[in-house]
């Protein structure tokens, strides 16, 4: 890995600090350190209590899973925990929550820490909290927070994330594409004390209850969020009972200290300099002319040292597609993951050493009251997807195997209305899986989730029990992949019918500025929403259709976007072409149009294929690099994407002895 300084910049020690008047128990210090992997403990009882904090988490996970009453929660996994030190610093989360959440868990204690003091709480207190201003993300991402106590003095906070279906305001489900202020996205919450010493204040959770859709329904799911952070409570309990608590707290800042070795030797092997990228949501459909919205990024790489810097990016949108400061870090740690996975879990390690600059009143850095509900579809989509591209700047040179196009984004499809087979109101919120990102030397995936999520999608026989829908198609969509050397993944298409009255709202993006390819790449295929498909009635409602009134029998054509492609399509071996349009992904005229090649089909229905290698060659030769325009729409070429390149093309089986766990030099 190259020769780094593997010392700490911090001690074991929380210094027997305070926290706003509360006890802070930290007595103890470092071990004698053990020559060559800077761990100054046992190295046992580190690898058993670093691994009993993510287990706790992921614990706590699969409660949520089983006990939440919605769909999107239970079975789509839209959930997340964490372990905090006593002032807010992350130590682990669940390998299997959503990634889109990690950041967000330090800046909620720490907001809370600085609304109630700590000197006020009491074992089995549990504050709720959402506001995105100060705890990133969007209003329907609720946190539970507990502080948690042995012998007395707080040692740990628990941090619990879910996604309410709905928190209020005009539109089912509570996204709203054409807010122009945060009080026309359902409610946020202050931080308050909802459990008093493990009992619910029934008075405070009805004023939240009256203002919210499906309040049972939230009220069965706030209930698995708070057996979910009483789990991780009993388990750093057991810890504490088995090592001491002055253990527990050096594990904290020894598994720091680790991850951040592992960061520093990572990032001392790859070349200092600056590099940029940009990229553009669709558009601010609530401003005159509806402009699409620049993010921009400069990314500086000196010594050991990150600095990404935001400025430049657009003022803040007036509609809901910006994000507060909490969630550009969250977007940017999260690209910064992607691309060096074997540092999981994030912690306070990586955090420290990332710096993330903005301005305020830009769209990644908006200021209160502006709307923040679009999230994961607006400008965090765009942070994630531009971290990495950034990062291949550099990663491209020494590991091409980490450089990654853009991949499918995420689109929020709510609807709501009465469920006359139930009898009640529902919200139904749902999301579609699409294409996986190419690689530097392999296609991407089809049919996945987002990067920045580690969801799963919700059956369509479940959400059929559920909701008042039917669908008739749930299949990949034809042509949609980024074209390459090694093609993007394809989006998925889902095809319903309502059968009743409902009200509809979609808050996608990448309809116009589709998943960008890299090196040559094309991007992918963009979203789409269309009603009534292929009848009279049809119309295309886009990816900001906001409270559109569907009637009994009216149809939905949902799709999502596909994944950008890697390197000249012109590349791309022709057999595998051949196996793409026999397999139904690609059509004749796109294996023409972007890869020169030429099938003759003898037998369709038989999928007697042919390669016709003589006039694929004789194509391919007359074929001009740049015929496919430069431009941010589906299948063209991003104009700064064409120009990130890797030092060489690795094959799988370079790749493999690299996709493994790190360890420090010397280890």
């Amino acid at each position: 890995m190259g020769d780094v300084d593997m010392g700490s910049p911090n001690s074991g020690k929380t210094n027997g600090q305070s926290i706003s008047g509360a006890k802070i128990s930290a007595e103890g210090g470092l071990k004698e350190k053990v020559e060559g992997h800077g761990i100054g403990m046992d190295l046992i009882t580190f690898e058993v209590m670093r691994n009993a904090f993510v287990a706790a988490c992921y614990e706590a996970s699969n409660i949520i899973e089983r006990v939440a009453y919605h769909p999107v929660i239970g079975m789509g996994r839209d959930r997340s925990n964490a372990l905090l030190t006593p002032d807010g610093r992350l130590v682990a989360h669940g390998h299997t929550d959503a990634a889109a959440h990690y950041a967000s868990f330090g800046p909620s204690v720490k907001e809370l820490l600085k609304s109630i003091p700590a000197s006020t709480m009491k074992q089995g207190d549990t504050f709720l909290f959402s506001d995105p201003y100060r705890t990133g993300s969007h209003v329907n991402d609720t946190r539970l927070i507990r502080p948690i106590f042995y012998d007395g003095a707080i040692v740990a906070f628990s941090c619990t994330v879910i996604h309410w279906a709905d928190m209020g305001g005009p539109m089912p489900g509570t996204f709203n594409p054409e807010a122009t202020t945060c009080y026309a996205e359902g409610i946020r919450i202050p931080p308050i004390r909802l459990f008093k010493e493990d009992v619910l204040d029934e008075e405070l959770f009805s004023l939240i209850a009256i203002n919210i859709r499906g309040a049972v329904e939230r009220r069965a799911d706030l209930q698995a969020q708070y057996e979910a952070a009483k789990l991780i409570d009993s388990r750093v309990k057991d810890l504490c009972k088995r090592y001491g608590v002055a253990t527990l707290h050096q594990a904290f800042e020894e598994q720091f200290n680790y991850t951040e070795r592992l960061m520093l030797a990572e990032l001392a092997t790859l070349p200092d300099g600056t590099w940029e990228f940009e990229d553009f949501g669709d558009q601010d459909v609530m401003s005159p002319g509806k402009p699409p919205i620049r993010v921009h990024c400069k990314l500086t790489k000196k010594g050991t040292k990150l600095t990404f810097d935001w400025s430049d990016s657009d003022k803040q949108p007036r509609a809901s597609w910006g994000c507060s400061y909490a969630t550009l870090t969250g977007g940017n740690y999260l690209g910064f993951m992607i691309c060096f996975p074997q540092l999981f879990p994030l912690n306070e390690g990586i955090i420290r050493n990332l710096d993330v600059i903005s301005k305020k009143g830009t769209c990644v850095d908006v200021l209160e009251p502006a709307p923040t509900t679009g999230y994961c579809s607006g400008a965090f989509d765009k942070v994630e997807a531009i971290t990495i591209a950034c990062l291949a700047g550099p990663l491209g040179k020494v590991q091409p195997w980490r450089v990654y196009p853009a991949a499918v984004s995420l689109t929020n499809l709510c609807m709501g209305g009465y469920n006359p087979r139930t009898k009640k109101s529902f919200v139904q919120y749902t999301y579609a899986v699409g294409g996986e990102n190419a690689r530097t030397y392999k296609d991407g995936k089809s049919l996945i989730f987002m990067r920045f999520c580690n969801a799963r999608t919700i059956p369509q026989e479940l959400e059929e029990r559920w909701f008042p829908v039917v669908y008739t198609a749930y299949e990949a969509r034809v042509d949609s992949c980024g074209h390459g050397k090694h093609r993007g993944g394809f989006a998925l298409v889902r095809e319903l019918t309502v059968q009743t009255d409902v009200t509809m709202t979609i808050h996608g993006d990448r309809e116009k500025f589709a998943p960008f390819g890299l090196s040559g790449g094309t991007n992918a295929g963009g979203s789409m929403l269309i009603i009534n498909k292929g009848t009279p009635k049809e119309f295309n409602a886009g990816m900001y259709a906001t409270g559109v009134e569907l009637k009994k029998g009216d149809k939905i054509y949902y799709s999502s976007s596909g994944g950008g492609g890697f390197g000249e399509p012109l590349e791309r071996d022709p057999q595998l072409v051949l196996d793409d349009v026999m397999d139904e992904w690609l059509t004749l005229d796109a294996a023409k149009e972007y890869y020169g090649v030429i099938i003759k089909v003898t037998d369709a229905e038989a999928l007697d294929y042919r390669l016709d290698e003589k006039a694929t060659k004789a194509l391919r030769a007359s074929m001009n690099q740049s015929r496919v325009p430069e431009g941010y729409g589906p299948h063209q070429i991003h104009p700064l994407g064409k120009k990130i390149t890797v030092g060489w093309t690795p094959t799988e089986e370079e790749v493999a002895p690299h996709i493994t766990i790190s360890r420090p030099p010397g280890w």
